[in-house]
């Protein structure tokens, strides 16, 4: 290939990024079989497969250490040809993902969407609910262009905007024995305990930990994936569960459930948005993450 097209640079940024021939030529606005064609033109190229199916598409070695080197010029250009003043919320049509579990979904949304309806109502915001195994990582593949949720540890390559935080509370359905007696760090530990968002567990990890640094544990008897089921099935039996007191105290009612004060030193519940440096400059982008900042600080 004497004269390689420029236009596979961003070819392979998208491959790199998506792992999918489908989400990279939605990306790119480009048919699946021209973006196998160009995938095809890059392995001829650089003489390496580049992206492998191992599971999923998987970058090679050589794949992984041209990105990195790609990966500033890349940036560079988008910011260079990026038209800031662009975007007008009142008649743009774009669609942007943000991924957040329903515990999340169920605080942010109500304050938001009547609002972006409002003002920008051409807008698309597509929730995508959290998932076991998946997390900061769908980021990176380009799933998703925002998430919204606790993750206390984010990699170097994403961006981070602080939302709220919340403590936690402990759950109890009405008439529970323990309520009989003094509540105490050896109450909470004598019944069986609802574990949540088996997606991450960052949070129960802390409680875990605090635990573990006194010489004590839970006794887990199921990992929930769904806040908002959780009230339900406290409410029917004698278990504990420890979660954000937002959706027990709304709940509380409802389900016939009791709050009470966790026994343990807890860190509060953080909550913030996650975004990749690739739309760090992204004007649409730049005004949704704006957006739900302000709605959350209302």
């Amino acid at each position: 290939m004497k004269h390689p097209d420029l236009n596979l640079l961003l070819h392979f940024e998208a491959l790199m990024s998506c792992r999918s021939l489908t989400r990279a030529a939605e990306q790119l606005g480009v048919s699946q079989p021209a973006m196998s064609a160009a995938l095809n033109r890059l392995r001829r190229l650089f003489n390496d497969p580049l992206l492998v199916r191992e599971g999923g598409w998987q970058p090679t070695e050589q794949a992984n250490e041209l990105h990195r080197r790609f990966r500033p010029l890349l940036e560079e250009w988008r910011r260079a040809t990026r038209e800031l003043d662009a975007f007008d919320p009142a008649h743009s049509s774009r669609s942007l993902s943000l991924y957040a579990t329903d515990y999340v979904q169920f605080t942010l949304l109500p304050r938001l969407l009547p609002d972006l309806a409002r003002d920008a109502p051409h807008f698309q915001l597509r929730i995508v609910p959290a998932r076991p195994q998946h997390g900061l990582s769908m980021l990176d593949t380009n799933h998703v262009e925002l998430i919204a949720g606790y993750f206390p540890e984010p990699s170097p390559d994403l961006r981070t905007r602080f939302l709220y935080d919340e403590p936690a509370v402990c759950v109890v359905r009405e008439g529970h024995p323990c309520l009989r007696k003094r509540w105490n760090l050896d109450a909470y530990l004598k019944y069986g305990h609802l574990d949540l968002a088996a997606h991450t567990r960052f949070f129960s990890n802390a409680v875990d930990r605090v635990l573990l640094g006194q010489n004590r544990s839970r006794h887990i008897v199921a990992t929930l994936s769904s806040y908002l089921v959780c009230p339900f099935v406290i409410a029917q039996s004698d278990l504990i569960a420890t979660m954000p007191e937002s959706i027990a105290r709304t709940m509380s009612t409802a389900t016939k459930t009791v709050t009470l004060k966790v026994p343990l030193g807890l860190p509060n519940i953080a909550v913030s948005l996650y975004w990749h440096e690739r739309y760090q400059d992204d004007a649409g982008h730049a005004w949704l993450r704006q957006y739900i900042a302000d709605r959350i600080s209302m």
